[in-house]
């Protein structure tokens, strides 16, 4: 397991879902933000649908490292490592969401280790298979050029783009936190029939 760091140079503005309604999302965004089933699942099945390609996930990052203030104020952490997970999902060979998870180290305890080993497997296909899974509230996010995800997300892609959104999400795995969050990339949202 390598040690990264990553700077922020903004922290974004999470706004909790349901209290979302005054931000100007798409509908076809909104569906995709909101919707708290499987996002792997989901994609899998776009991809199938769309004749897009495979689903994969490749690792970016993955370590021991520094979350931001934002991540450590919202997992409520007292330590200041954590293990930090980076990927991206792809259809075929189009990128079309980056994932960013927040594990304590508290939380890879017991059967929860198997967090730190799932190399190219998707988390969520981990999470969902989980029998006392529970997921706090979804907060939603419009990145732009400065924001902690944006300059990670949008790296992959080569160009620049005016915003992305974003989800986030506590999941627990018995009282466990981790925090997911998936920036939605410009290749899946204007592709996706829903």
């Amino acid at each position: 397991m390598s040690t990264f760091l990553r700077q922020f140079k903004r922290i974004p503005h999470w706004v909790v879902l349901d209290c979302a309604s005054h931000l100007a999302i798409p509908d076809q965004t909104r569906e995709w933000l909101s919707d708290s089933t499987s996002l792997t699942l989901r994609i899998k099945q776009h991809c199938l649908k769309e004749q897009l390609g495979c689903f994969s996930v490749k690792v970016l990052q993955q370590g021991m490292a520094q979350p931001s203030k934002d991540e450590v104020q919202r997992l409520k952490l007292n330590h200041h490592y954590a293990l930090i997970r980076e990927v991206l999902l792809y259809c075929g060979d189009t990128p079309i969401v980056f994932a960013r998870t927040v594990i304590p180290i508290n939380t890879l305890s017991a059967s929860q280790h198997q967090l730190a080993c799932l190399g190219n497997r998707p988390l969520g296909e981990f999470l969902f298979a989980q029998p006392a899974l529970e997921r706090d509230a979804m907060e939603i996010t419009a990145l732009n050029q400065g924001h902690q995800l944006y300059d990670i997300a949008v790296h992959s892609l080569k160009k620049s783009l005016p915003q992305v959104w974003a989800r986030r999400s506590i999941f627990r795995l018995k009282d466990k936190p981790l925090l997911v969050a998936e920036v939605f990339l410009p290749n899946l949202l204007n592709k996706a029939s829903l």
